[in-house]
């Protein structure tokens, strides 16, 4: 099944990431993080696949200590545009890695990264010259979101189905 419509809302992401509801809206209010989908107001916003491979990558950048301006913006400027101008369908993912390259002493959004598409271990390597890169497995990541995402759709399927059966007496 591909999915490719905007269809998960907050507390589908909230669940699944783990993202707090107000980390997830500061991403978006403060941290210019931009989902595909830009909701009509007083509507609800809905996440693509592609929006919470981003926002999943962003959290992981935040646990290795990241803050979540450099972690949103560094997604927002780097990883979002790469999901949607290369990555066609989720298993299209497999086998990426992004190679964020901090500059001499710090790291902005602008920082420079390339994404490398599988991978051997020496392509992964950092030459004794050059300052230590962030690795971050896309591949990885999307293939823990979608896999949750799919379960929390079929929970929904079941759901459904629980709920239009007429109870057998």
């Amino acid at each position: 099944m591909i999915i490719n419509a905007p269809i998960w809302r907050n507390a589908d992401l909230i669940r699944i990431i783990p993202i707090t509801r107000a980390d997830l809206n500061q991403a978006i209010s403060r941290n210019d993080f931009r989902p595909q989908d830009t909701p009509k107001p007083g509507k609800a916003r809905w996440y693509s696949w592609r929006d919470a491979v981003a926002i999943a990558a962003a959290q992981d950048l935040r646990r290795l200590g990241l803050g979540p301006s450099i972690a949103f913006g560094l997604v927002q400027e780097q990883l979002s545009p790469f999901l949607r101008g290369h990555i066609d369908k989720p298993d299209d993912c497999a086998g990426v890695f992004w190679l964020i390259r901090p500059s001499d002493d710090h790291l902005t959004i602008k920082t420079p990264c390339e994404f490398i598409r599988n991978a051997e271990d020496e392509d992964l390597l950092i030459a004794p010259n050059e300052n230590a890169c962030i690795i971050v497995n896309v591949g990885r990541i999307a293939a823990r979101v979608l896999c949750d995402l799919m379960a929390t759709e079929t929970a929904k399927v079941i759901r459904e189905e629980f709920q239009t059966t007429e109870p057998v007496m």
